[in-house]
């Protein structure tokens, strides 16, 4: 076999070895996994259950007398499966990986398989982290286009559709005190409004006061921020001890945390990280990735189906503004 040659057995025999790495780098490839909670081996539906207390400390008295000041609130989570079907021709990619040795890649470390296979995987990521977690809308598999049912989007919901379904079912609302209207943001008054809408969160729940929470926003709004910032202060925010942005006036107990999957949206979503769930399998033999031979001695067919969800553990530690912020129609809000 020619130097420069593709060895389709020897793809085959990589993705037999290495079929766990490259599902869970499919699905785990993203800023969402620092960012957030993951939870492991959901096959189908995941039960999470928050305890919520009411106050409960009282004097003594001798009487038993319980009351009901806690309970208990479940969510459920859903994964859904997405799968990759290609047929691809490796010896076009091999000039492209050529270029990548001549730049230092070590042959030996990175042989032309992995780097193949992974640059799937890395892909699939990239769709769940863009098109996915925030956008994702699964009512979309009944669309009759079928670039719209079999599109990124179909696969499971995302962060924005579960909060929009909730303020449809009137779970999250302003008399709910976890629907905070902000009207729109922009660099003329980022600073303030994201100072605003932590404070009445706080107003809400004194108790954020004392914990580290994440307020996620779109890089639309960090640069906001970012200008305004320096506008009003003559600097950027920046820590350099920490690397972070913390949001002014949190006394760094609120991180500004920018995703590239929320686009250009001015939606918040604030509270502690671990409310907000990734929801993957990685361990069932649902999940699968193969590659065969389609009938064509040029290419090569490629299969892979991995498990991915999205939900809140409790809305009660979730703070968001109005979808209508997207819209030039928003009210002024805070």
């Amino acid at each position: 076999m020619a130097a420069n040659a593709v060895d389709i057995s020897a793809l085959q025999a990589y993705c037999e070895q290495h079929a766990p790495e490259l599902i869970a780098l499919a699905v785990k490839n993203n800023e969402l996994f620092a960012q957030m909670n993951v939870i492991g081996g959901v096959t189908d539906k995941y039960i999470m259950t928050s305890l919520e207390f009411e106050k409960i400390f009282k004097p003594y008295a001798k009487a038993w007398d319980p009351g009901a000041g806690a309970k208990l609130i479940p969510r459920t989570g859903y994964v859904e499966l997405g799968q990759v079907e290609l047929e691809e021709e490796p010896q076009a990619y091999r000039k492209t990986y050529l270029g990548k040795i001549l730049k230092g890649t070590d042959p030996n470390q990175h042989p032309f398989e992995r780097d193949f296979l992974e640059g799937i995987s890395i892909r699939v990521s990239n769709d769940i982290n863009d098109d996915l977690a925030f956008y994702g809308d699964k009512t979309l598999k009944q669309n009759v286009d079928p670039a719209i049912s079999k599109s990124v989007k179909a696969i499971n919901d995302g962060f924005f559709t579960i909060i929009d379904k909730e303020v449809a079912a009137g779970n999250i609302s302003v008399a709910k005190k976890n629907l905070i209207l902000t009207g729109d943001i922009n660099s003329s008054n980022a600073v303030a409004k994201l100072k605003a809408f932590y404070r009445k969160a706080c107003e809400y729940n004194t108790a954020l006061r004392r914990q580290t929470i994440k307020l996620y926003i779109s890089n639309d709004i960090l640069d906001a921020y970012n200008d305004n910032y320096q506008a009003v202060n003559g600097s950027l925010p920046y820590n350099t001890e920490f690397e972070k942005v913390f949001l002014e006036g949190s006394g760094k107990r609120c991180e500004l945390a920018p995703l590239s999957g929320m686009g250009t949206s001015k939606r918040l979503m604030m509270g502690p990280a671990m409310n907000f769930n990734i929801l993957v399998d990685q361990q069932s033999d649902q999940e699968k990735v193969t590659i065969f031979n389609p009938g064509n001695p040029k290419v090569i067919g490629y299969y892979l189906a991995a498990a991915i969800g999205f939900e809140f553990t409790t809305l009660s530690a979730l703070w968001t503004n109005e979808a209508a912020v997207d819209d030039d129609g928003s009210a002024s809000g805070i």
